[in-house]
This record gives structure tokens, C-alpha cells and sequence, in this order.
């Protein structure tokens, strides 16, 4: 590279790196919005857990909301799809998924995908004793579902507890 070549660069750059600042900050998509309010997460997730007209109430208000996750104990986060999924309420999962709620093994195993539950666990073995939300196990989750089979299966696997205790 000559040093003509090398100077037209480096202004170049230099004067990207001067203006970058003005343009992202001016730029609507990278101002910062406001985060929901701890409380209305935990009223939406707490919704989840027992009442379908609650959570279409505060999903339709704020559909942004969808995919928060509460913290209730050091380590123990649930999404609203989470609690409607150990609570047995597959009107709300099923609700939430056709919303856009992001899954995860518990709610996977509430649901019945057996074949692929035991695809994870068997490439992941330490899976089987993985705690969900409260500590709820894949076990509960796949009875709660009414699963018998994939139930069979995780006791077959070893997996006894329902729910571990004092983890949280």
C-alpha cells in the first residue's frame, strides 16, 4: 500500500469513527426504551399461572412483555409460559406460543415432545436433572402434560424427583 492510499484510509476511518457516535445516537433503533416494571412482570407471569383472560389482558396492553422472565428467589427466573407449563394450563401455553413465547425443555416436555426430550437428554444426560422454575423436574412436567409415556421414560432414565427442593 503507497502512502497516499494509507493516508485516504486512515482519514476515512478516523472520520467514520468521528460521526458513528451522532448516528447511532440519533438513530431511533438504538435509543434506549424503558424496561418493564418488576411488579407488572410478576402480575403477567403470576397471570400465567391461572388466569387466560389475565394474561390475553396484559399481553394485548403490552405485547412486549411476552418473553420477560420474573426472578422470584437468587436463580430462580420463570416466563409466563413457564408457569401456565408446570401449572398443567395448556390453554395459556398454547395461547402464548401462538403469541410468539420462546420454549424451553420444561415446556417441551409439558407439551409431549417426547422424541425430542429424549433426543436432548441422551446427547446432554445431565439434562434429566436439570431444575426448572420452583425446581419443578422434567417429571413433573411431562405428568402435569399427562405424557405417560415420556413419564416412563424419565423414570427408566433415573429421574425420581418431581421437584428439587432447596436448590433456590
Amino acid at each position: 500500500m503507497n502512502r497516499k492510499s494509507f493516508i485516504k484510509k486512515n482519514l476515512l476511518a478516523g472520520g467514520l469513527m468521528a460521526v458513528l457516535p451522532q448516528i447511532t445516537t440519533a438513530n431511533p433503533i438504538f435509543q434506549e426504551e424503558p424496561i418493564f416494571d418488576h411488579e407488572l412482570i410478576t402480575d403477567f407471569v403470576f397471570a400465567a399461572h391461572k388466569s387466560l383472560e389475565e394474561t390475553k389482558k396484559i399481553l394485548d396492553k403490552y405485547p412486549l412483555i411476552l418473553n420477560c422472565a420474573n426472578q422470584f428467589k437468587k436463580g430462580d427466573f420463570e416466563t409466563a409460559v413457564g408457569g401456565a407449563s408446570h401449572m398443567g394450563r395448556k390453554d395459556i401455553v398454547d395461547f402464548l406460543v401462538s403469541r410468539g413465547a420462546r420454549l424451553d425443555i420444561f415446556n417441551y416436555a409439558f407439551l409431549g415432545y417426547g422424541d425430542f426430550i429424549k433426543k436432548v437428554v441422551t446427547d446432554h444426560p445431565h439434562l434429566l436433572r436439570a431444575p426448572g422454575p420452583h425446581g419443578f423436574s422434567l417429571l413433573h412436567h411431562a405428568e402435569v402434560g399427562k405424557h405417560p409415556e415420556l413419564v416412563s421414560w424419565l423414570q427408566d432414565k433415573g429421574l425420581t424427583e418431581k421437584i428439587f427442593k432447596g436448590i433456590f
